[in-house]
């Protein structure tokens, strides 16, 4: 049973499947935002080529390639700085920038097959130091980031999801296994949101990134089971 699970979630025909449906709700989101404003300009195609990248760079780690997803992640990560620039998320840039100087970093330290290793205490320190520096972001840029007249819980969960995002981009460019943990918390908290503003009729494409966020969970339950061998031979 469970060498039959991680070959299934190790072959190339889950990782097509799993692709062609990302990208069909890529395209799809860029159709809907392409219909709402009427004109196809360079924000919605650096969105659409940054939303592209990012299911393949999410695919590739999971699979364990190192350096090709580090590498094409310095790309999506300077993608996702302009696109959040545009659209004025300033405390969003800064992640942004983050994530580009984390998947550098890896692009020069990992191997081409990335070595899942334990947790070390510098590991703990330095994502502690993370958190902190992430509460300051939000401190003081945290309105280009949180809903400010949404319910208190929603402003807690949004907190609450950006620290375990940035902690966790940290520990998977480490090889850390436990960051994939990290992002099946992050996407439940997503998936509530979601819901949330599906319920209050607030967006017309968030069924599209529910969808998505469903697919980014596939993929890091596929990505825990493979960093930590689950059933493997």
């Amino acid at each position: 049973m469970k060498q039959g699970i991680y070959k299934v979630l190790k072959s190339k025909t889950w990782d097509t499947l799993w692709l062609i449906v990302g990208i069909s709700l890529v395209i799809a989101s860029t159709f809907y935002s392409y219909n709402d404003s009427g004109t196809l300009d360079l924000l919605l195609v650096t969105s659409f080529i940054g939303g592209i990248l990012g299911m393949i760079v999410v695919l590739l780690f999971a699979n364990q390639h190192g350096k090709s997803a580090s590498g094409l992640g310095v790309i999506g990560a300077m993608f996702d700085t302009f696109n959040n620039f545009r659209f004025g998320l300033l405390g969003n840039v800064f992640v942004g920038i983050y994530c580009a100087a984390l998947y550098l970093k890896g692009f020069f330290t990992l191997g081409k097959e990335i070595e899942v290793t334990k947790v070390t205490r510098s590991n703990l320190y330095i994502s502690a130091i993370i958190a902190v520096v992430g509460s300051v972001v939000l401190y003081f840029y945290g309105s280009t980031i949180l809903p400010g007249d949404a319910p208190m819980w929603v402003i807690v969960f949004n907190i609450l999801v950006f620290l375990v995002q940035v902690i966790s981009q940290y520990l998977m460019v480490e090889g850390k296994a436990i960051s994939w943990i990290g992002w099946i918390v992050a996407n439940f908290i997503n998936l509530a949101l979601q819901i949330y503003i599906i319920t209050q009729g607030n967006s017309p494409t968030a069924m599209i990134y529910l969808s998505m966020t469903i697919m980014y969970q596939l993929n890091s339950i596929k990505a825990a089971i493979l960093w930590y061998g689950y059933g493997e031979e």
